[in-house]
């Protein structure tokens, strides 16, 4: 059978840029009073410092992956790679069952580039895309953080509050804007994001954030859950995430990492060929 990709499908793996099973724990009266007492004694700023501290901290990543993406009960599965340099470069690749690459996609601060190779069609542009394709505000950091379980470094923390919920460390973080020094020219740096972080008591990683734009409603947000994080060269990668972007029409993508590298020199090859046309 000819696979053959249609501009809504390379939508979808587009999607999956932001991105990117709940996680619950039955915890003991004894945990709880524990976690009580830590929180009560060292308050949010240690908690976020501890986050930071052990966040991944790299030059180079490589892994491959995995993906089923579901919407209005129908499904889409996928496996690819992802190549990332720190902080400025974000390279992705897809393939289908038929086991030939069928897109290609590289992010970098400011642009997004997309290769459809079955259809022999391509994209370049901005973040406005993604933006209006989901009806919220995305941009390189955001992405980046959101693949490898960090927290928006490059957003101020303003009005937050922590407390226990369910075995997990919660911290609000109220009005995080971009800080300044890192919009860019003709940004609109108006919008003010409320995001929530549950962390791993154990090792003080993400086990799931929600962000959503100040004023929007209660049920448009993305939210991201981690789990089954894996030591990598004495860093604590998650090996498995779960995206969802709760909207009208909500949409659920489910990430399964292995083979991750971190630290080993990558190439970021993309070509548009002369023959290909320009989509959306």
């Amino acid at each position: 059978m000819e696979y053959c990709m249609s501009n809504k499908t390379a939508k979808i793996l587009l999607l999956f840029l932001i991105a990117i099973v709940g996680l619950s724990s039955s915890s003991c009266k004894s945990k709880k009073h524990v976690l009580k007492a830590s929180l009560k004694e060292h308050g949010f700023s240690y908690l976020y410092s501890r986050m930071l501290d052990n966040q991944m901290d790299f030059d180079f990543l490589n892994a491959k992956f995995t993906l089923v993406y579901e919407q209005e009960k129908n499904s889409t599965n996928l496996r690819g790679q992802l190549r990332v340099k720190n902080d400025s470069l974000i390279w992705m690749s897809f393939t289908p069952a038929l086991g030939i690459e069928a897109a290609r996609v590289m992010l970098t601060n400011d642009s997004i580039k997309f290769l459809n190779r079955l259809n022999k069609t391509y994209f370049t542009g901005k973040y406005e895309l993604v933006d209006s394709l989901l009806n919220t505000t995305i941009d390189y950091s955001l992405l980046q953080a959101m693949l490898i379980g960090n927290d928006l470094t490059q957003y101020d923390v303003k009005k937050y509050k922590s407390s226990i919920d369910n075995g997990y460390y919660r911290m609000t973080i109220r009005e995080r804007r971009k800080i300044r020094r890192f919009i860019r020219k003709g940004e609109i740096d108006s919008r003010v994001l409320v995001q929530q972080i549950w962390l791993d008591p154990e090792n003080y990683r993400i086990a799931r954030i929600d962000i959503k734009e100040q004023g929007e409603e209660d049920n448009n947000k993305l939210r991201v859950h981690y789990k089954d994080y894996i030591n990598i060269d004495g860093q604590l990668f998650p090996s498995k995430m779960r995206i969802e972007i709760v909207s009208n029409k909500s949409i659920f993508i489910d990430v399964s990492f292995n083979k991750v590298v971190i630290n080993n020199p990558l190439r970021f090859p993309f070509k548009i060929p002369s023959k290909y046309n320009y989509a959306f």
